[in-house]
C-alpha cells in the first residue's frame, strides 16, 4: 500500500458547510496535481443559477478532465435533492475507469445522503481499496455516522477548519507517501 497512512488508507475530511469544502478541494486537487500526484476521483463545481434556491451541480473527473451535470433542474421553487442519481452512476463508472494500480490518490468529494444510504462512491472507494490506492474524501458532519460505519475502521479524520489556514502544510498532511522505487521493490523481493 502506499499510503502515508496504511493503517487509515482513508483520509475523511470532516466539515459543516459544503462550499466552503467545495472551494477547499478545488484548490488542494490543483496543488497535489502540480506536484505531480497521479489523481483520480471527481471534484463538485457548484454553480449558482438566479432566481433558484438551488444551485446546478457538476463533477469534473481528475484523470479525463471531463465535466459532468448531475442535477436536475427541477423549477425555481425546488426545495429537494435535486441529484440524479443516474448521472451520478456514469460520473463514478467514468472515474473508476480512470483509476488503476498507477494512481496516487482517489479524490471524492462528498460522502453524502446517496453513500449514507448504501450507493454513490461506495463502490469507487473499495476499488480503490482493492488497488491498494488511497482515498481523500469530503464528509459533511451530518454523515459523520454513517461514514464511520462504512469505513469500518479504515479512516482517519481531520477537520477542515484544521486545513484551510495553510495550503501549502495542508498539501504536505494530506499527499501520500512516495511510491517505492522498482529497484527498492526488488531489492526486498
Amino acid at each position: 500500500m502506499h499510503t502515508a497512512h496504511p493503517e487509515h488508507p482513508i483520509t475523511a475530511i470532516v466539515y459543516p458547510k459544503g462550499s466552503d469544502f467545495e472551494a477547499f478541494l478545488q484548490e488542494i486537487t490543483v496543488k497535489l496535481a502540480a506536484q505531480g500526484l497521479r489523481l483520480a476521483g471527481l471534484v463538485q463545481h457548484s454553480r449558482p443559477k438566479p432566481g433558484r434556491t438551488k444551485c446546478d451541480m457538476y463533477l469534473r473527473d481528475l484523470s479525463s478532465g471531463e465535466t459532468r451535470a448531475i442535477s436536475d433542474d427541477r423549477g425555481p421553487h425546488a426545495s429537494g435533492c435535486v441529484l440524479n442519481t443516474g448521472r451520478l452512476l456514469d460520473a463514478c463508472e467514468a472515474a473508476e475507469a480512470g483509476l488503476s494500480g498507477q494512481t496516487d490518490l482517489l479524490v471524492l468529494c462528498k460522502f453524502g445522503k446517496t453513500e449514507a444510504e448504501g450507493g454513490g462512491f461506495r463502490s469507487l472507494i473499495a476499488r480503490a481499496l482493492e488497488l491498494s490506492v488511497p482515498v481523500l474524501i469530503g464528509v459533511p458532519e451530518i454523515n459523520l455516522v454513517p461514514f464511520r460505519e462504512f469505513a469500518a475502521g479504515l479512516f482517519r479524520e481531520i477537520e477542515l477548519s484544521d486545513l484551510v489556514c495553510d495550503l501549502s502544510a495542508a498539501t504536505e498532511r494530506l499527499r501520500p507517501a512516495p511510491r517505492p522505487s522498482a529497484e527498492a521493490v526488488a531489492a526486498v523481493a
